[in-house]
């Protein structure tokens, strides 16, 4: 006969000193999920940047930097001489048929559209020099959309904010009477 006993720090019974029954164990530990709302990532991509009291620096978190993210994201300088402007726009928020787009003002920016709807929040990022999210309903090109957003600071080597990083993703809704559309 032989002899079957329990490893007490495996738990699996052996058989001699050779191992039976292997049945592997599931983790304790679930996987982590990945973040599927962008304001999120784009928010844990600024805190990963964010060097304690001090604010993400504008030259190190750039569009690259926010990955498969990069499409729905703009930049703003908000210290240029005429006035704040892109210096970036994402491809998923270029809006057709204006000629603006990269380098134009903010103030040029068309209403109607995801990419002015979210940008013309700036100041408030300026004035409280912390991330803000957006949400709601608006229009782009002409179509009634449900949009998210969030408009991120960045510093200059001084320290002081200089530039602002946007995201925003929307979708389509379909419109009824007696619902406000901005």
């Amino acid at each position: 006969m032989h002899s079957r006993a329990c490893n007490a720090k495996t738990g699996l019974e052996e058989k001699g000193s050779a191992l039976q029954n292997i049945v592997p164990m599931p983790s304790a530990i679930p996987a982590p999920l990945a973040e599927k709302r962008l304001v999120l990532r784009i928010l844990d991509l600024w805190r990963r940047f964010h060097n304690g009291d001090e604010m993400p620096l504008a030259s190190a978190l750039t569009p690259p930097q926010a990955g498969a993210d990069v499409d729905p994201v703009y930049l703003i300088d908000i210290c240029h001489i005429a006035g704040p402007r892109f210096t970036y726009i994402g491809q998923a928020l270029q809006v057709p048929d204006w000629p603006g787009q990269s380098e134009a003002l903010i103030a040029e920016c068309p209403e109607d559209s995801v990419l002015g709807l979210t940008s013309r929040h700036w100041r408030e990022i300026v004035d409280r020099e912390v991330p803000v999210t957006r949400g709601g309903v608006g229009r782009n090109r002409g179509e009634a959309v449900l949009y998210r957003s969030i408009l991120v600071p960045l510093a200059d080597e001084s320290g002081r904010i200089s530039v602002i990083m946007g995201a925003a993703n929307w979708r389509l809704v379909e419109e009824h009477s007696g619902t406000p559309i901005e």
